[in-house]
């Protein structure tokens, strides 16, 4: 009977905190949908010679990730000469390397999305994410 009992409040206390987090969050967090910046290494940079590199993003397991508003952040030395722009799901690196070296640096992606309701402001089970980068820059 006590066993009955625990089960009892349990499931109760279950869908009482269903019902106050929300099935979205469960279900975001259940099927691994999160952001994710691909690891792919940027490419080696020449002294004095044009530089062009992209980082790019997407919302793991998630059909609709065009419907994301991404958020980079980029902490962390870049080579001089080389600038950065976002564009949509991308980080594009562009420029001409002054110095030769190896730069090391941090971008973090932030995800938004808005629904029929408005503002979800957890659309994903991990709102963000962060993955290091290098650019080297020979000579």
């Amino acid at each position: 009977m006590e066993k009955d009992k625990r089960l009892l409040r349990f499931c109760f206390l279950a869908s009482l905190l269903l019902l106050l987090q929300g099935c979205d969050e469960i279900y975001e967090c259940i099927f691994n949908i999160d952001p994710e910046i691909h690891n792919k290494p940027l490419e080696l940079g020449l002294v004095g010679e044009e530089y062009y590199g992209i980082i790019t993003a997407e919302i793991r397991n998630e059909v609709n990730d065009n419907d994301y508003f991404y958020n980079f952040d980029v902490y962390g030395e870049l080579p001089p000469g080389i600038f950065y722009d976002i564009n949509r799901r991308s980080i594009e690196f562009f420029g001409v390397p002054e110095e030769e070296g190896v730069y090391r640096f941090e971008v973090e992606l932030f995800v938004e999305a808005y629904d029929i309701d408005g503002y979800d402001g957890s659309p994903t089970c991990s709102d963000s994410v962060f993955r290091e980068f290098a650019i080297q820059v020979i000579d």
